[in-house]
């Protein structure tokens, strides 16, 4: 897993959310008077089908995340990926840790051995 493969997980939780509500006004008839029925439908079927798609690159990414054995390692990649914690030294006070450089160079040890 890549840094920067790791870093979008920000942006599809944001598209998740984006993709959500666009499924909802489809659902809830919003474009009925603009479009056709069967154009609605199919508009309908790409959203879901898109939808699945950056749940599934989500999945992977937490996955990869929850699969880290080291319970410290795992807390600082949920905080830096998870819940975008964006300064290290936030990440470290989360964990109880007071020095940033403790967290950043756990994480970047971790990711240089992969």
């Amino acid at each position: 897993m890549t840094k920067e493969k790791l870093l979008s997980l920000h942006n599809l939780r944001r598209e998740i959310t984006r993709t959500k509500k666009r499924m909802a006004k489809i659902r809830q008839n919003e474009f009925k008077s603009r479009q056709s029925a069967a154009a609605l439908k199919k508009l309908e079927a790409a959203l879901e089908k898109y939808y699945e798609k950056i749940c599934s690159e989500a999945a992977e990414i937490v996955d990869y995340i929850s699969g880290i054995e080291d319970l410290t390692l795992r807390e600082i990649f949920m905080l830096r990926y998870f819940d975008d914690v964006r300064s290290w030294q936030r990440v470290a006070f989360e964990i109880g840790e007071y020095d940033e450089s403790y967290v950043r160079k756990k994480h970047n040890a971790y990711l240089n051995k992969r």
